[in-house]
């Protein structure tokens, strides 16, 4: 049975009463299905719980609210609807790493925790179009040469415009290993001038066993050996952002007792199962992580 309508119903009413007192129980209410059977639906679904899913977007929203507003940190615990200011900022700390003041007064590097509201698009991307779990894989340290640009929160439409001067390009670059290209995501780079309200900077490259020679107007970054929790994105780059905001929104903060986001690139890796020429296919995206 497909429960894709009453999961989307579901969050309708959440989004809708993000900041009223509601329960577990009032949403399975809604749609007409015992809190038990409701949990097991929605969690098998979407991989974290109703109330998971509440918390969080109350969060994201009040944390969106700290860089956007003068509300007081208190008045943002109440919206919350945490019992104290200190409740709150535990919570906040337990997915940002910093508290709710520092985070004010940070800016954004790279990818903060996203938790966006759950579309139909984004349902339909969870049943097929990315694995929920994944693999666990030690890389030793890359090279990687290519254009790079900065962008704001979202992949934009400019991202492939990059790939595709990149590729017009390929053949400029020395000593490539051959076989796959990469999209890094990363918090600056020395030589890309972030314009004010961009986040982050993409280098679109492919791997190299040497850094000399780079070719005028490219750039290079070294991806560091490490551990990463490796997904697999399926279907068109159009609908990477689903998997990013999975990955970001429910994957990392779910997991943060058993593994934690170490400060290193993210990164695409695109192999044989993607077609370079139609932008579809299967993609994985690596994330740095840590046990414990």
């Amino acid at each position: 049975m497909d429960y894709s309508a009453s999961i989307q119903s579901a969050i309708d009413f959440m989004e809708e009463n993000l900041f009223e007192d509601i329960a577990p129980a009032d949403v399975a209410d809604r749609v007409g299905f015992s809190e038990y059977h409701f949990h097991r639906i929605f969690h098998g679904m979407l991989a974290e719980s109703v109330a998971a899913y509440i918390r969080k977007r109350r969060i994201f929203e009040t944390a969106r609210l700290l860089r956007t507003t003068d509300k007081s940190i208190y008045e943002l615990a109440s919206l919350a609807r945490f019992d104290s200011r200190d409740s709150y900022t535990r919570a906040f700390k337990k997915i940002y790493k910093v508290s709710p003041g520092e985070f004010r007064r940070l800016k954004s590097k790279g990818w903060d925790f996203q938790k966006t509201p759950i579309t139909k698009k984004m349902l339909q991307h969870l049943k097929e179009g990315i694995t929920l779990e994944p693999r666990l894989e030690t890389r030793e340290v890359q090279h990687v040469v290519g254009l790079a640009a900065s962008y704001q929160d979202e992949r934009p439409r400019e991202v492939e415009t990059l790939w595709k001067f990149l590729l017009e390009r390929k053949g400029e670059i020395s000593a490539v290993k051959p076989g796959f290209a990469l999209g890094v995501f990363l918090a600056d780079h020395p030589f890309v001038v972030r314009r004010p309200r961009d986040t982050y900077v993409y280098l679109a490259g492919l791997p190299v066993t040497s850094l000399e020679n780079i070719p005028n107007g490219m750039c290079s970054c070294t991806i560091p050996a490490g551990q990463y929790a490796v997904f697999t994105h399926k279907g068109p780059v159009d609908t990477v952002m689903h998997s990013i905001n999975y990955i970001w929104g429910t994957w990392i903060p779910n997991n943060l007792e058993h593994y934690r986001h170490v400060n290193g690139p993210d990164f695409e890796l695109y192999g044989p199962r993607f077609d370079q020429k139609t932008r579809t296919g299967e993609l994985d995206m690596y994330v740095p992580v840590k046990r414990g």
